[in-house]
Formats: C-alpha cells, structure tokens, sequence
C-alpha cells in the first residue's frame, strides 16, 4: 500500500510539471519566450498562451517586484484553458495603476510642490493622491467637520421620473463660511467643489458660480431626491481649490502650471516619500459571453494598488451605497473565479464587482484596505427579467474589508444587489462610513404596484421605475462576520447588516456587530428595511450601536431570535411601521441596557410575534410603554419572557461569556461560539484584522461627541 501511495504522488507530480508555466516579471518583454530566462512583462501576454495548452491548466508565475499597469487588463473569450496566477505568498507581486511623483521642492512656508509634465502635455488630471501608502486630503474647507446649507431652492427645466432630468439649485451658506472664495478669479472658482451631506447619501457637484459677498452658490444637473433632497441644515464642505490648501496632509493640482503642492505630514521627508497618483479607473475587466462566459482563473498572492476615482462633469447624484460606481475590478458573465489571498488597496472607488451572470465566484482570504467607496459588489443594481442574468453562488470569505468610503462615504463593505444564494462569512469588516453588508434592491413589497427599483435608461443613466415585480434578492447568507466602527458619525439611517426589500431565505447569523455610529437618526445593528420579508436574523451579538440593536422599519413574517442586543445609546430595539400582516417573530433575545428606551416606537400597535425575551436593565427597570411588565405580558402575549440578569462574564467590558446559564434556560437560549466569528487560519492573518490602538481612540473621541447631540 505504501508503495502504491507514492507512486500516486509521483505520478501527480510529474502530471503537475507536464502542465504549460509562462514566467512574468518586472524587467521581462513580450516578444521573449515566458520561460523563467526570458520572462513575459504585462499578464494579458502571459494569458495569451492559454490558446496552446490544449485545454490543460496554464500556470502563470509571477515574480516579486513591481508591475505598472499603463492600461486595464482585459480578458474575454481569449481565455481559452484554466488559468493560475501566482505570486509569492511573503513578497506579492505589486499591480500599480498610478505613477511615481518625484522631484520635490520646498515651495513657500511648509508648501512643497512637484511639476508634473504629462499635466500639461496631455491633459491630465487626477483626483487622488498618496504618501507613503496614505491618502491625503484633497484641500477642503473645514478642515474638520462640515458647514451647514442656511437655504435652498431649486429651478427645475427638464422633468424626469421622481426628480427633475436637469436643473439649478441655489443655496443660500453663511457669508462666514464662504471667505477663502473670496477673491478668486473665475478660473479658480471653478476648480472649487461641494461635497453635501444628506441622510445615507451625499452629492458632489462642481461650482456653477457663486457670489461670496452676498452668501449665495449656484449648482447644476439633476434635480434634487424628493425623498432625500439638500436643505437647511445639511452638512457640506468645499475642495480642490489652492486658497484651501492650509494643513499638513492637504494637495492642490494647479492644473495650468501643472504642479502639485502638498504640505507633509508629521514626519514625511520629501525627498524619499513614495509619492503615487492613481492614473487608471480600473486594473482588470474581466468579460465573457452570455453564451461563452470566461471561466476556471484563480489569482493567488498578487497585490493590486492604486486606482482612480474621477467626479463626472456634471458631478455626482446621490445614489445609495454608491451602487453604480465603477470598480477597480469588474467581471461579467464568468465562472468559478477566484481571487485568494490577494490584496486590493488605495481605490478610487469599489475594489471588485461580480456584474451580471457572475456564478460561483470567490474572494477568499483577501486584504482590502484604503477603498475610495466599499469592497465587494456582487449583482447589478439595474433590474432584469432575463433571470440567467442574475450573479448567483459567489461567496466571499475569510477577507478584510477596512477604511473604506474615502471618496463616497456611502460605500458598502459589502453589497448585494440583484443577486441570489450568495455567501458573506468569517470577514473582518470595519471602519466604513456607511452600512457593512447591504442586502436586496428593491423598495417595497413583491407583486406591488408600489414597489420602486432602478433601471437602466436608454440614455443610459440609471433611474427610478415603479412596477410589479419579484425580487430575484433570496437565500443570500451573512455568518460569522465581525463588523464594527462603521459610520462615523457622517450619515445617518445605516445598518451593519441592512436588507431592501423581499429577501426570502436570506440568513443573518452568528455575526458579531458593535460600535455603529450614524451622524443623526438610524444608527442600527441589523436592520430590516423597505418591505424585508422572510429574513432571519439569529444568533447575533449585536452592542454599543447609536439608535439601537434592532429595528424594522416596514417588513413581514421576519424572524429576530436568539440575539443579544446590548447597549444601544438611544434605543435597544425599535420598530416603526404597523401593518396588517405579522410584522417579525421576536423570541428567545437578550436585552440588555444601561440607557435610552427598551422598545421604541410602534411595538404596542404593529403585529409582532414575542416571547421567550430576557431584559435587564444595569440603572433601573426596562420601560415598555405605560404599562408594568407583567401588563405588558398579558397585553403582548410574552407570558413566558422574564427581567432578569443575564449573568455575562463582564458585558460592561465586552466580555459576553456566560457565568451561569440558569436564566437563560427561562427564555431558551441558545449558545453559540463567539470565538468562531471572523477571520481564521495564522495569527499574522488576525492581527491584520484588528484596528490600531490610534483609530479606536479617534472613533471614540467623535462618539463622545456625537452622541451628546
């Protein structure tokens, strides 16, 4: 038998060596041979050998160094065989879309600045640049925190669907506010931008003109969000213009001279700072047929960084989890790739969108970090009835997902649009500023003349329609993730874990969730919104979260068990819209508070399944409306939920290990492993995953403000 067994290994090791390596390396050319000697220089020529492996694995061997991308790689139907790209494990290949800037000089006081030739020589521009791998601060006005709109109104000339095709807007700031606009030219006002703040959304549009004097800024293109529109009282703040440029980390591009200027951080010695500007949108399109999808490409230990984000012309319109947004890797119509172990940094926008008919993909083990929007999209957020459309049976695992929405606050960590039987676990995802999972695309109820989704116009913008249909959003799965220090205090109305829509068989479980902080309202754990209906959420750890652990706003037949909710500064769990139909089961939960209301808002209305609850209060006695516990009981039909202690090891310090299970019993409550939750295998790989002892600090320091408001 021993025999036997190694002469099955050597016979798979000698198939593995028969197949077809190409060799790719930073000093190599396409003419030479792709042997280890005369090694390839760009990947789509190593892929190209795949048309002479007769249908047997091309392996492509990427050496350590750097690599850059003067154009995306576009793969299609060229792909003719299963394809391997692999780097190193310890020293990754580096796939750079942005150049070097070199040739610093101290400018006035702490200004440096860099000429730039290919500004001048060929009309280029950018929107983003780095230092030593940090993203600095495009010169904006504050410099910390926001202005607030006095007034608005908006002129609208071009109707459209549920807002205007195209129209002015004139909003009245405070004249205050407005000084570092005084005295520019015209030239310089129009390098002058906004970004606004509203709800889960924010605009950014250039300047149209402005009359600093008197308060007033005009801006164009489309018409105001009814729903979600810039009013007195938004936030806003002003960038890309040189009077702004006043702080260490700030940059200004003059476009007519063609320098950059940059004022160092702590620290930063200009003379050898790697100093990078992203010159490509995206790194790699990959694009198969609806009859001839690409299949079988696996990249392994390659890194990806620097991609570029461009405000169109006309700016920006809000779109939740900026949905549309282009990512540095889209793929469309392919199969059974994967990227493992593979990092994707520094980018303009999303770092990778499975498009349409993206059937079991995955990103496992991946670092994704410094992201201008979010991570992963899987799915199109535009509706089709063609059902071989939708992305189905991607998963993404065991990967980080951090510091995203540098660009685009509302980015996702990761969103799920139209798309069905997908799986997000065991990931690390935080320090976003909006929600960390995102679930379903449509907002209503199946089969309802009610329900709104996007599709895509002929012109082709992306627009609102109202229309019967069901959504094709069912049986994704969000486990064991960890999500935390998401939101910032920047927008509001955001959940970790958020679902749109009719999801039926999408599971919410054995997540870990804390530390959720919105700018206004709607700070939540998990969050089931605009007519969720046959969601679970179970076996969540949910704590510290603004606006409460839970809350519905309008859903059915929703089934919230076997959680704990714990420390939720305003509310623990709310509840917003009565219906007819039976809103949630909510059974066998933990409720554990110091502060704020137990349940918030239509609890005593709405149709709601409860029993088998825990609550405890640490400075008093839970609330439940007018009426005593045991009214409350009788009225709600909780006969055998109980207050009493949890009995946590140390729930105040975060440690929500069980002393003693005998209340636990009286509700049904289940353990579960906390110790399972997010990111496995080295212990390099988890401390990877944990956030510096700075930022804690920082998210702390804004909570302690915010949460005064």
């Amino acid at each position: 038998m021993k025999n036997l067994l190694i002469s099955i290994m050597l016979l798979g090791t000698s198939v593995v060596c028969a197949q077809k390596t190409v060799h790719l390396a930073p000093e190599g050319h396409d003419s030479w041979s792709g042997s280890k000697n005369r090694p390839f220089k760009t990947l789509e020529r190593a892929f190209a050998e795949s048309v002479n492996t007769s249908g047997d694995t091309l392996y492509i061997q990427v050496a350590s160094g750097e690599y850059r991308l003067d154009k995306t790689i576009k793969l299609s139907d060229c792909v003719k065989s299963p394809v391997v790209v692999c780097g190193d494990e310890k020293n990754k290949p580096r796939f750079m879309g942005g150049i070097r800037i070199k040739g610093w000089e101290k400018y006035k006081g702490n200004v440096y600045r860099a000429y730039i030739p290919e500004v001048k020589l060929y009309d280029f521009s950018f929107e983003q640049f780095y230092v030593n791998g940090k993203r600095a601060i495009w010169a904006r006005t504050p410099n910390k925190d926001w202005y607030f709109v006095k007034g608005h109104k908006e002129y609208a000339y071009v109707s459209g669907i549920r807002s205007a095709n195209y129209a002015t807007q004139r909003l009245e700031l405070e004249q205050r506010d407005m000084e570092s606009l005084k005295g520019l030219s015209s030239e310089e006002l129009s390098d002058v931008r906004f970004r606004f703040y509203h709800k889960w959304d924010i605009t950014q549009k250039p300047l149209s003109y402005a009359c600093p004097d008197s308060g007033y800024i005009y801006i164009q293109g489309g018409g105001m969000k009814p729903w979600n529109p810039i009013t007195k009282g938004s936030r806003y703040i002003m960038y890309g213009y040189k009077s702004a440029l006043d702080m260490a980390g700030e940059w200004y591009l003059d476009k007519s001279e063609g320098y950059v200027y940059y004022i160092p951080r702590e620290g930063e010695d200009m003379n050898t700072a790697e100093c990078i500007v992203p010159t490509l949108h995206q790194w790699m399109v990959v694009e198969g047929a609806k009859d001839n999808p690409v299949r079988n490409i696996k990249f392994e230990n390659i890194s990806f960084q620097y991609s570029a984000f461009r405000m169109p012309k006309n700016g920006s319109e809000p779109m939740q989890a900026a949905a549309t947004v282009e990512a540095a890797m889209e793929l469309s119509h392919v199969e059974n790739i994967d990227f493992i172990n593979c990092e994707m940094q520094h980018t303009g926008g999303y770092a990778v969108w499975f498009r349409e008919a993206c059937m079991n993909n995955r990103v496992e083990h991946c670092y994704m970090a410094d992201l201008g929007a979010g991570g992963v999209k899987i799915g199109e957020p535009v509706y089709t009835e063609d059902s071989t459309l939708v992305s189905r049976h991607n998963r993404v695992n065991n990967s980080i997902i951090t510091h995203a929405g540098s660009e685009l606050p509302c980015g996702v960590g990761v969103a799920i649009f139209h798309a069905s039987d997908n799986e997000v676990t065991h990931n690390e995802i935080a320090d976003l500023r909006y929600s960390g999972v995102s679930v379903g695309w449509v907002w209503g109820y199946n089969n309802s003349k009610c329900l709104w989704t996007n599709v895509l116009m002929e012109d082709g913008t992306v627009d609102f329609i109202q229309t019967e249909l069901v959504s094709p959003a069912v049986r994704n799965l969000v486990a064991y993730n960890h999500i935390h220090h998401i939101g910032w205090g920047e927008l509001s109305d955001m959940g970790a874990v958020y679902t749109l829509g009719e999801s039926h068989g999408t599971r919410i479980v054995n997540n870990i969730i804390h530390d959720v902080l919105s700018y206004d309202y709607g700070g939540w754990g998990l969050y089931t919104d605009e007519g969720s209906t046959g969601v679970e959420m179970s076996s969540n750890l949910v704590y510290r979260c603004k606006s409460g652990g839970f809350h519905q706003h309008y859903g059915k037949e929703n089934r919230i068990e076997n959680n704990i909710f714990a420390f939720g500064h305003y509310y623990q769990v709310q509840y917003t819209r009565p219906e007819e139909h039976l809103s949630f089961h909510f059974r066998h939960n933990i409720i554990l508070q110091e502060k704020g209301e137990t349940l918030a808002g239509a609890w005593e209305k709405g149709k709601v399944d409860m029993d088998y609850n825990l609550y405890w209060h640490l400075n008093g006695t839970p609330e439940f409306g007018k009426r005593s516990f045991k009214e409350w009981k009788q009225f709600k039909g909780e006969k055998h939920s109980v207050i009493a202690d949890p009995l946590f090891t140390d729930a105040v310090n975060d440690d929500y290990r069980f002393s003693s299970l005998k209340n636990l019993r009286k509700i049904r409550f289940k353990k579960w492993d906390y110790s399972k939750v997010g990111v496995y295998g080295s212990e390099e790989w988890k401390n990877k995953a944990k956030m510096s002892d700075d930022l804690l600090k920082e998210f702390k320091e804004i909570s302690s403000v915010r949460l005064k408001k």
